[in-house]
């Protein structure tokens, strides 16, 4: 093969591969529409970063059900611009990933924790875009930290996504929990036994994925986003 066979051979499969990430990735909203969606628009807009500490992390695991692994947190804070101790909202940006599964969900929370709602930046799993849907995500709307937000307790999942609205609830989780931590007083929670079984069944099936290749087994219109149910169990 000649070099410029070669290199036109070269660059055809560089388009190819380029054209396959995009066509499977879809992003929805950019970062900043997204802050802009939840935020006055005469407000002004702080990033504001906070580091958990050990008794954040452990409360984090133990009274929310996941692992806060980041070294540190961001968040993005309307006030009022003439007084900026007035907190207008909150916004999260909270990714979930899971093998070639990689979501992204902007959680609009209100000053007094509730959720205004939760929106789709970007998802890469064909199967998990039926989330993205007003009558799966309106169900986050209002809920706070102190909700079990979990497709086994709280949150009707999407047949053929049941993985993704495992990590939806997750995301929003996280969102109402750090608020709850940094902004909202830290508020104490009461957790009961069927919530904490929940979410731990929802975060192994997510696990099960990861460690079984799961999602890495199927492609195109059949790109993973779940498992199928275990043996007595009826798929959400």
């Amino acid at each position: 093969m000649t070099f410029s066979k070669m290199l036109a051979v070269l660059t055809a499969l560089v388009v190819a591969m380029a054209w396959a990430s995009s066509a499977s990735a879809v992003k929805y909203l950019s970062l900043g529409d997204a802050v802009k969606k939840f935020l006055p628009a005469d407000a002004k807009v702080l990033k504001v970063t906070k580091v958990p500490s050990a008794d954040d992390r452990r409360r984090l695991l133990d009274d929310y059900g996941w692992e806060a692994t980041e070294p540190e947190y961001v968040a993005f804070k309307g006030v009022d611009k003439a007084d900026e101790t007035k907190a207008l909202g909150y916004v999260f940006v909270v990714p979930e990933i899971f093998n070639t599964c990689f979501h992204k969900y902007a959680v609009g929370v209100a000053p007094d924790g509730k959720i205004l709602e939760s929106v789709i930046i970007e998802l890469t799993c064909p199967r998990s875009f039926p989330i993205n849907k007003k009558a799966f995500l309106k169900q986050f709307k209002d809920k706070t930290h102190a909700d079990p937000l979990t497709t086994r307790v709280d949150i009707d999942g999407i047949t053929g996504a049941s993985l993704s609205s495992e990590a939806a609830s997750t995301a929003a989780r996280k969102a109402v929990s750090l608020h709850n931590v940094f902004f909202g007083g830290n508020a104490k929670v009461v957790v009961d036994e069927k919530v904490k079984a929940g979410r731990a069944a929802g975060a192994a099936k997510i696990k099960k994925a990861i460690e079984t290749g799961e999602t890495l087994k199927k492609a195109g219109k059949d790109g993973a986003a779940q498992l199928p149910p275990e043996e007595g169990e009826s798929a959400k």
